[in-house]
C-alpha cells in the first residue's frame, strides 16, 4: 500500500492519475473534510492527517509499506518531517520516495533549497529506505503565477536575470515518482529531473510569442520589486525571501544548467517541451478581450 501525501497540488493530482492508471494500491492524505469528499467521490481510499499535528496521521499510515512524501516549504519543515518519519518506522512503513528540489543542499543560501537538503539529510539518517526527486522550475508555475500578467500587460516578470532553467512539466514528475512507487531498484537513489532543455525566462517570453501570436516580453525586475509583488500576492516574507535567494542562485549558475535524461530513462518516454504546455494551456495566457474575440 502507497500512502500520497501532497494530493492535492500540481504534482499530486497528477499523480493520482498515474497510480490510478497504474492500478496500484494506494490511498491519500488530506486534512480536509472538502479534500476528503473530493477524492472519495472519485473512488480514490482517503485518510485524514496533517503534519502539524502528529497524532492525526498514526492511522493514515496503517498498513502502508511506502509513502510519497511532498511537503510545503516553511521554516520548521524539518521538525514537522521528522515527526512524521518517527511515526512511519513506528508503523512499520518501509520506503520513502520525497519531492525535493534540484540543488537541494543543507548549507545553501536560500532557505527553501537549504530547508529540502536538511529534510534530505534527516530522511536519509532516519533507518529507513529512501529515494529523492528533485525536479527543476515547474512549467505549471508560469501559468499559475505569471499567467495574469502574460495575459493582462504581455509581459513576463521575474528576477532571474538571464539564468537558464531546464522547465520541466509537472506530470514527467509524477512519471518518474509513479515508475519508482511501483518498481524495483530504487532505494538509496537520487534522480534530478528536467525538461528537454534549458532556457532562460527570455527564451520563454518567446515561445509565448511565438505561440500567442503577440509580443510577449520578458521584464527583468529588481529583487525588492519581485519581493513586494511576491507579498502582494499573498506568500510570506519567509518564503518570498527563500524564492528570491533562489533565483540569486540561479542567477549564480549562469548558463550552466544542463537537461538530464532523466524523464525518459526512468519513465522510458521523452519529456514533454515548453512549447506542448503552452498549446495545451493557451487560456492562462490570453487575455479576456481577445479570448471574447477567439471564441466567435
Amino acid at each position: 500500500m502507497i500512502l500520497l501525501t501532497g494530493a492535492t497540488g500540481n504534482i499530486g493530482k497528477e499523480l493520482v492519475h498515474d497510480l490510478t492508471a497504474r492500478k496500484a494500491d494506494f490511498k491519500v492524505m488530506v486534512r480536509s473534510k472538502e479534500a476528503a469528499k473530493a477524492f472519495e467521490a472519485k473512488g480514490i481510499q482517503v485518510a485524514m492527517g496533517d503534519y502539524e499535528h502528529s497524532g492525526s496521521y498514526a492511522d493514515a499510515l496503517a498498513g502502508v509499506d511506502q509513502v510519497f512524501l511532498l511537503t510545503v516549504p516553511r521554516p520548521d519543515l524539518t521538525r514537522l518531517e521528522g515527526e512524521f518519519l518517527k511515526t512511519c518506522k513506528a508503523k512499520g512503513v518501509k520506503h520513502i520516495v520525497r519531492l525535493s528540489a534540484l540543488g537541494a543542499n543543507p548549507y545553501a543560501a536560500s532557505g527553501l533549497v537549504r530547508g529540502h537538503g536538511r529534510c534530505e539529510a534527516q530522511l536519509e539518517d532516519s533507518g529507513l529506505a529512501w529515494t529523492l526527486l528533485r525536479p527543476s522550475f515547474f512549467m505549471q508555475n508560469l501559468g499559475n503565477f505569471m499567467g495574469p500578467s502574460i495575459a493582462k500587460e504581455s509581459t513576463l516578470y521575474s528576477c532571474a536575470g538571464g539564468a537558464m532553467v531546464p522547465w520541466v512539466d509537472t506530470r514527467d514528475i509524477a512519471a518518474v515518482a509513479g515508475t519508482v512507487l511501483t518498481t524495483k531498484g530504487h532505494e538509496e537513489r537520487i534522480y534530478e529531473i528536467t525538461g528537454p532543455e534549458a532556457l532562460s525566462y527570455a527564451d520563454v517570453a518567446d515561445r509565448l510569442s511565438a505561440a500567442m501570436g503577440r509580443r510577449i516580453a520578458y521584464v527583468n525586475v529588481p529583487d525588492g520589486v519581485a519581493y513586494q509583488a511576491m507579498t502582494d500576492m499573498g506568500m510570506t516574507p519567509w518564503l518570498t525571501e527563500g524564492m528570491i535567494t533562489l533565483y540569486h542562485l540561479c542567477r549564480a549558475n549562469g548558463t550552466t544548467a544542463v537537461p538530464l535524461d532523466t524523464v525518459e530513462r526512468i519513465t522510458g518516454h521523452a519529456p514533454r517541451t515548453l512549447e506542448a504546455y503552452i498549446q495545451e494551456n493557451k487560456a492562462a495566457f490570453r487575455s479576456a478581450a481577445t479570448a471574447k474575440v477567439t471564441s466567435h
